[in-house]
């Protein structure tokens, strides 16, 4: 079930879900991992299987927007500005938010457990089930923002507009650094996620990021072989 939370202003709004609406399959789990879905090796299989049975009780993702209407982009210096707020955001991420009147910045998180529970086994000694959780993490937060995504996209169909993809600092060239600058155009501890002294998120299986919003704003077939990210679970899908 998805849980909605509207915040004081109509432009944020959290969700809360719960890892049985993500709908992970076992195949998608052996993709990423390495394997040709459906033809994992022994044991994984089982692994697999026994673990996304727990996952319910272990990951209850959480994850939400806020969209600010007072953004432009700026090609030449391959920037993108929300809010009086300038990111350098690169070639790539400018170029597919350039014909956008608005943005959401967005973060979502699969909780503090899941990284709690790898651990678990990896104090037991069972490596490849500490492994297959941290990839079903990882797996869930992205579906989870999938998700949110859809509701942003419904939600701005109904006002005449479209969305595009959704970008991150550290893909596409963008410096992770600016996580900083998201963060602070996002109510202060949104989503329960906070950042550390090296910028990167907590919980660690979180994502942030930003969408483009406008009435010739189109979602794009993710074009991979520009980006040099060789760990991105949409690299591994296609």
């Amino acid at each position: 079930m998805i849980s909605e939370v509207h915040q004081k202003t109509n432009t944020s709004k959290k969700f809360s879900l719960n890892f049985t609406d993500l709908k992970i399959e076992s195949t998608t789990v052996e993709n990423y991992i390495g394997f040709i879905p459906g033809s994992s090796p022994d044991p994984f299989p089982e692994i697999i299987a026994e673990l996304l049975a727990k996952a319910e009780e272990k990951i209850k993702p959480t994850g939400g927007y806020v969209v600010f209407d007072d953004f432009h982009t700026d090609r030449a210096s391959r920037s993108v500005t929300v809010n009086d707020v300038e990111f350098f955001t690169n070639n790539i991420v400018t170029r597919h938010l350039e014909k956008c009147t608005s943005a959401a910045l967005f973060a979502c998180t699969a909780g503090n457990e899941v990284i709690r529970w790898a651990a678990t086994y990896n104090q037991q000694g069972n490596s490849i089930h500490a492994y297959i959780i941290d990839s079903i993490g990882s797996i869930a937060v992205e579906s989870a923002m999938d998700i949110i995504q859809q509701q942003l996209k419904t939600e701005m169909q109904g006002k005449g507009m479209g969305i595009t993809n959704r970008y991150s600092p550290g893909y596409c060239n963008w410096d992770t650094r600016e996580q900083e600058k998201l963060f602070g155009l996002l109510p202060a501890g949104f989503c329960g996620i906070s950042l550390n002294e090296s910028m990167l998120m907590k919980p660690i299986k979180s994502i942030s990021g930003i969408i483009g919003i406008g009435k010739e704003s189109a979602y794009k077939k993710y074009t991979c072989y520009y980006c040099k990210d060789t760990h991105c679970l949409y690299r591994n899908k296609r």
